[in-house]
């Protein structure tokens, strides 16, 4: 029990005003770490340091999409250094991902190799761009938690700095080593896990992104589909040691054409970034624009424009 740290309420009064005087005096529109989604950021005012972040969405919904584009607008854009934790794909099927997304190659002409000259000069000059990129990919089917902190330990030296770590995703972390890799988890399990994961993040300060992915409803139709906290809760009580939960939705995946807003607009190319729970700011959907043969997440036009009166 030596590990646990008691704070009497003066000290928590002084951390509390130390950070309101950071965000005082921080210039950027955030106080966190910015996602580069517009609306998102002024929903979440960033990804906070040392909290655990849960983004879910049924399979199919692009969640390593998402991932990576957020990589996109943090790390290549805006030098944010992260550690990703990827325990379904490997590190060459990212790299394929990444350099689809920078130079709008289709993905099966990646795969194949079926690239004229100007493709290959194009790609072989994005991949130097990214050689300074301050991303770090760890691919390995079967980590535990103890095996992501480690290797965290292993970045957080004097060469390297880690800013945001991500995970990819939560049910593909093993229990403990001595479990098979194929192993289900029952819910105490997911649930001692989140928690572990949420007191490394405080313990070492630094943002955590995990994906879970959600079960596919079978009741309901339409927008009934749109995720709820109940169908996160539906895998173990895993939301109580977030501290933000977003969720992935793109009506386009059910076949639904228009948006239930008051213009019926129509929802091709469009999702929507829900955010379910925020212990430090307000709730609401973000609408973004998706891109389906280069698997990209981006801003809505009208979202590049700070002074203008948002839509929704």
């Amino acid at each position: 029990m030596d590990h646990i740290e008691i704070k009497s309420l003066k000290e928590l009064g002084d951390e509390l005003k130390e950070r309101l005087d950071i965000i005082a005096k921080n210039e950027k529109s955030t106080s966190g770490i910015p996602s580069g989604f517009h609306k998102l950021d002024a929903l979440t005012n960033g990804f906070q340091p040392s909290n655990l972040i849960l983004i879910g969405a049924v399979a199919g919904m692009g969640k390593t999409e998402f991932a990576l584009s957020l990589i996109n607008k943090m790390t290549l854009e805006n030098q944010c250094s992260i550690a990703y934790f990827s325990l379904e794909l490997t590190a060459q099927q990212l790299m394929t991902r990444i350099i689809r997304q920078q130079t709008t190659i289709d993905i099966e002409k990646l795969r194949l190799g079926l690239l004229n000259e100007n493709e290959i000069e194009l790609i072989s000059q994005k991949t130097e761009e990214l050689e300074e990129a301050p991303l770090f990919i760890i691919d390995y089917p079967f980590l535990t938690v103890s095996d992501i902190e480690h290797k965290i330990y292993e970045l957080i030296c004097p060469n390297y700095g880690v800013d945001l770590i991500m995970i990819d995703m939560l049910h593909l972390i093993g229990n403990n080593s001595k479990d098979k890799v194929d192993k289900v988890l029952n819910k105490k399990e997911l649930a001692m896990i989140t928690f572990q994961l949420k007191k490394l993040a405080e313990r070492l300060n630094i943002t955590m992104i995990v994906f879970v992915q959600l079960k596919e409803k079978i009741y309901g139709h339409g927008y009934y589909k749109r995720p709820l906290l109940s169908d996160i809760r539906k895998h173990a009580p895993i939301d109580k040691y977030a501290d933000l939960i977003l969720f992935l939705y793109r009506p386009e995946y059910y076949r639904i054409d228009e948006w239930d807003d008051d213009d019926a607009s129509p929802t091709a190319g469009e999702a929507e970034i829900i955010v379910a729970k925020n212990s430090y700011g307000g709730l609401g959907n973000a609408r973004v624009k998706f891109t389906g043969h280069l698997g990209e997440f981006d801003n809505l036009p009208f979202y590049d424009k700070p002074d203008s009166d948002l839509p929704f």
